[in-house]
């Protein structure tokens, strides 16, 4: 005798529902995380869902992914294209299986196309959202097939698939993962860019400048430079922070999250870009020294941002193990940029001699 395959899925429940209804379904995932009931929620998945065929995507959610679909009926669902979409997906998959999957709840009396009078509901009416709960992971408990099984440990995500399951898992803390996987995946995408910056090597950008245009594009650049520390400060903000960490005992928003993880990288390539574009530049030979003097300008703060995130990412890699270990949780990291004396001297010396040269 052979054991028949069982079916493994995702996710044990995909909810759907509409939007004016959100604050009821919000209150449910939550309480079914608790549970460590595996959920595909929308709200969850905002990253995930960023930029990808929603109608593509969703079908496939509810329709092979989870162990059941529960569809929350009320005057706004029966309204909405994309909750249409999302129950005859629901419906599709019914219709091929021999247990109940599409489990409806009721917010109100209207009726759902498709859906038989004879079929069992819930009554959100007079079901609390705890006794609701309680229900699905009954129904769970008794259901065919199996989630895929988890990490056993999560830290912050080197890839999207990683980034993806996080997402879909949100442990304590997942905030924290999220934003050094995202600092980590983004600078590691950067890295032939850096390499070159180490080399001191770029490419010729076909931009030609006089004397005259040469010192003004100096000044540009030196502006432009200053100016990416006090951006990088806006992205560690306290505001910045909390809009997308959330306060205290809130969950953060993954969106926001990502965003201003992605905008922090992003200036340090705006700091490389400069560097590059200083020894890109078609230049009269006697500022070529005071060019690439300038550029180095931007070695230290590199440098010191390269390693924030190291070490943001190598603190963060230990939160499941202190949680797991009940250990108090405090993440405390300090970025300090500077430029490196020695560079700066040289870079003002440079200068000089190149104002003298051109009586300037």
């Amino acid at each position: 005798m052979t054991t028949p395959p069982v079916d493994t899925f995702d996710f044990d429940v995909a909810l759907s529902y509409a939007t004016e209804d959100r604050e009821y379904v919000q209150h449910v995932a939550r309480l079914l995380q608790e549970r460590s009931v595996r959920i595909f929620y929308d709200e969850y998945a905002t990253a995930d869902l960023w930029g990808r065929d929603l109608y593509t995507v969703l079908d496939e959610v509810y329709r092979k992914r989870a162990r059941f679909a529960i569809v929350f009926v009320s005057c706004h669902y029966v309204s909405k294209p994309w909750a249409q979409h999302e129950r005859m997906s629901a419906q599709a998959r019914a219709l091929t299986e021999t247990d109940p999957y599409f489990l409806p709840v009721r917010l109100d009396d209207s009726e759902l196309p498709g859906l038989r009078p004879t079929i069992g509901y819930i009554d959100a009416r007079n079901t609390t959202q705890d006794q609701l709960v309680a229900l699905i992971s009954q129904k769970l408990s008794g259901a065919p097939g199996a989630t895929k099984p988890e990490p056993t440990t999560l830290r912050a995500p080197r890839t999207p698939d990683q980034q993806r399951e996080l997402l879909a898992q949100r442990p304590p803390a997942w905030e924290y993962l999220l934003y050094g996987g995202v600092l980590w995946q983004r600078r590691n995408a950067l890295e032939a860019k850096w390499r070159d910056h180490e080399l001191g090597y770029a490419s010729r950008t076909g931009q030609h400048y006089d004397t005259a245009q040469a010192f003004t594009f100096l000044q540009n650049s030196l502006s432009d430079l200053a100016a990416c520390p006090q951006n990088l400060l806006k992205m560690l903000s306290p505001q910045a922070q909390q809009r997308a960490f959330g306060a205290r005992g809130e969950s953060g928003n993954a969106e926001l999250i990502e965003h201003i993880a992605t905008r922090f990288v992003g200036i340090y390539e705006q700091m490389m870009d400069v560097a590059s574009a200083l020894r890109g530049a078609g230049v009269p030979e006697e500022l070529s020294e005071v060019m690439e003097a300038t550029a180095r300008l931007a070695d230290q703060p590199l440098k010191e941002v390269r390693d924030f995130i190291d070490q943001f990412v190598a603190e963060v890699d230990t939160v499941p193990e202190r949680i797991a270990d009940g250990k108090h949780l405090e993440i405390t990291m300090e970025l300090i940029m500077t430029i490196d004396d020695e560079a700066l001297r040289e870079q003002s010396e440079a200068m000089d001699r190149a104002r003298r040269r051109f009586g300037l």
